[in-house]
């Protein structure tokens, strides 16, 4: 027997559950949400960024600081990331290069 049923979940339940997770399942968030929006996950956060936009100019912050914080932290985490792979790369191919008659 197959039960078909439609669950509503607050934005606070989904930021809940969401919060409960581990470090990895979180990852794993993100992955399924590129994989579900796509293309469009661009889009929409356009949407979304201009909606806490002008809730932070009637003084209604917090989803405006909580996406700032997520972003800026990780922003700069994956880019000193991907800096210091850069810069691995670099070295391991003049180690190569020395190496090669």
């Amino acid at each position: 027997m197959n039960v078909t049923t439609n669950i509503h979940l607050s934005p606070e339940q989904v930021a809940a559950a969401f919060w409960s997770l581990d470090n990895f399942q979180q990852a794993d968030f993100f992955a399924a949400l590129e994989r579900i929006a796509g293309l469009s996950l661009c889009f929409q956060m356009v949407n979304v960024v201009n909606v806490m936009q002008r809730r932070a100019a009637r003084g209604e912050r917090d989803a405006m600081h909580g996406f700032q914080t997520m972003l800026s932290h990780a922003q700069g985490f994956a880019e000193s990331s991907a800096s210091f792979r850069a810069e691995d790369a670099k070295r391991t191919i003049a180690a190569i290069a020395e190496q090669t008659p």
